[in-house]
C-alpha cells in the first residue's frame, strides 16, 4: 500500500499542462520544412430562421521559407491561396476574380490572416474562463491511429458589440498529438445571440485532420499561380470578404523593444516626429530592393522629424544582423515575432507593408507591397514631412 502511495504524486505529475500543450501546438508546425495538411472545417448553425450547415474541405500545402498553396471548396464556392518569394495571390472561384500582393508572411500567417476574416474581432483568449486536461483520445488520420490529448477550454460570455453578437456557453475541445504536438482537430460549441434574431442560434464548428505528410519534395510548379481562363484581377481590399485593417486616423499601438544592436525603441517617445514604420524579411524579394529607399528616406529627412523603424518579422537575429549590415541600413531595426501585438494589431499578413504614423501618433497610411519612391514621397507629404524631389 505505501509502495502505491509513493507512486500517486509520480502518476500526477505524468499529466501534461493544457496551456502548456496550447502553446507548443500553436508553433509545433513551424518544425517541418515542408508539409501538406487535409482537413474538413464543418459549420452547422440552428435556431429560429437561421438553418444552415457548411462543409469545407481544404488543403495546405507549405515549402518554407515563403511556399504556400492553399486550396478550399464549400457549397458556397472556392478560395485559392498562392504564395511565392515575389507575390501572395487570392482568388475566389465564385466570381473569378483574384487579388495579386508583395511576398506572403510567413505560411502559417499567410493562412491564418489573410485578410477574409471579419474585422476588429477581439482577442478571444481574453475571455477564457478555465482550461483543463479532458482526457486520451486515438484519432485515425488517414491510414494513421494517432494518440492525442484531448484538452477542454471554457469561455465566458463573449461580447461582440461591432457584430451585434453574444456568445454564450462556449466549449471548446482540442485534439493535440502527443508524438508531434499538433493540433489535429478540434470542435467548438455556443449559444449565439444575434442583434436581429430574437430566438438564439446553436453553432457547431469543427476542423477534422484528413492527413498528414511532412518534408515533401513539392515542386516549383506547385506554388505558381495561373489564373483560370476569364479571371479577373482586382486592386487589393477590392474583393469581397477582403477587409483592410481598421486602422487609419486611429492611435498607433505601442512598441517598447530593443533593436538589433540593443537600443531601446520605444514609439511613444517618438511622438512629435513622423513615423515610417515598415515590416519586412530578409526572404522578401520587394523587401530588398526597397530597404535601399529607406535608407535614402532616413538620411535625408531625419532632420525634418522623420524617424524610420525597420521591423523584421521571423527572421533569425544573426542573419538579420549580417543583412542590415550589408545593405548599410542604419536606422533602428527591430525583430519580432509573427505573434507580437503589434505585428496582430495592424494585421501584417503581407511584405513589405509600410504604416506610416503622425505627430499627434496616429495612423496616416497603410499600404502593403513596394510601392515606389514616388508614392512613398506624397505620403509624407501627407504626413507633413517635406520632402526633397528624387535624384
Amino acid at each position: 500500500m505505501r509502495f502505491l502511495l509513493l507512486l500517486i504524486p509520480l502518476v500526477l505529475c505524468a499529466q501534461p499542462d493544457p496551456l502548456e500543450l496550447l502553446r507548443e501546438s500553436a508553433v509545433a508546425i513551424k518544425q517541418y520544412k515542408s508539409y501538406e495538411i487535409k482537413s474538413i472545417i464543418s459549420v452547422q448553425m440552428r435556431g429560429g430562421t437561421v438553418q444552415s450547415n457548411l462543409e469545407m474541405p481544404s488543403t495546405v500545402s507549405v515549402r518554407r521559407p515563403d511556399r504556400l498553396r492553399v486550396d478550399s471548396k464549400s457549397q458556397a464556392g472556392g478560395v485559392t491561396i498562392v504564395s511565392d518569394s515575389e507575390h501572395t495571390w487570392i482568388l475566389l472561384t465564385p466570381l473569378n476574380q483574384y487579388i495579386k500582393r508583395d511576398a506572403a508572411a510567413t505560411p502559417e500567417e499567410a493562412v491564418g490572416k489573410n485578410s477574409m476574416l471579419p474585422a476588429n474581432l477581439p482577442d478571444v483568449s481574453r475571455f477564457v474562463k478555465s482550461t483543463r486536461l479532458h482526457g486520451e483520445e486515438i484519432l485515425k488520420v488517414g491510414a494513421d491511429r494517432i494518440p492525442c490529448w484531448v484538452i477542454e477550454t471554457l469561455y465566458d460570455l463573449i461580447d461582440l458589440p461591432v457584430q451585434g453578437l453574444k456568445v454564450r456557453d462556449a466549449v471548446q475541445l482540442t485534439w493535440i498529438s502527443k508524438a508531434h504536438h499538433l493540433n489535429l482537430q478540434s470542435a467548438f460549441h455556443a449559444q449565439l445571440q444575434l442583434a436581429k434574431v430574437e430566438e438564439p442560434v446553436l453553432l457547431t464548428q469543427s476542423t477534422r485532420t484528413t492527413s498528414l505528410r511532412f518534408n515533401i519534395d513539392f515542386p516549383d510548379s506547385l506554388f505558381t499561380f495561373t489564373p483560370p481562363e476569364g479571371a479577373i484581377e482586382t486592386a487589393d481590399w477590392t474583393l469581397p470578404g477582403v477587409d483592410k485593417p481598421d486602422v487609419i486616423g486611429k492611435p498607433a499601438p505601442d512598441l517598447k523593444a530593443k533593436s538589433i544592436d540593443g537600443a531601446d525603441v520605444d514609439l511613444g517617445s517618438l511622438r512629435g516626429k513622423v513615423v515610417l514604420l515598415h515590416f519586412w524579411t530578409t526572404w522578401c524579394r520587394p523587401c530588398q530592393r526597397e530597404l535601399p529607399l529607406f535608407q535614402k528616406l532616413h538620411g535625408e529627412l531625419a532632420s525634418s522629424g522623420l524617424a524610420v523603424v525597420g521591423i523584421n518579422v521571423d527572421d533569425e537575429q544573426g542573419a538579420v544582423r549580417e543583412f542590415v549590415k550589408s545593405v548599410g541600413l542604419e536606422y533602428p531595426i527591430v525583430p519580432l515575432e509573427s505573434s507580437h501585438e503589434l505585428v496582430t494589431t495592424l494585421s501584417i499578413n503581407a511584405f513589405p507593408t509600410v504604416v506610416l504614423i503622425d505627430r499627434d501618433g496616429k495612423v496616416v497610411t497603410y499600404e502593403v507591397g513596394a510601392r515606389g519612391e514616388a508614392a512613398l514621397r506624397k505620403d509624407l507629404s501627407k504626413a507633413g514631412i517635406g520632402t526633397v524631389s528624387p535624384k
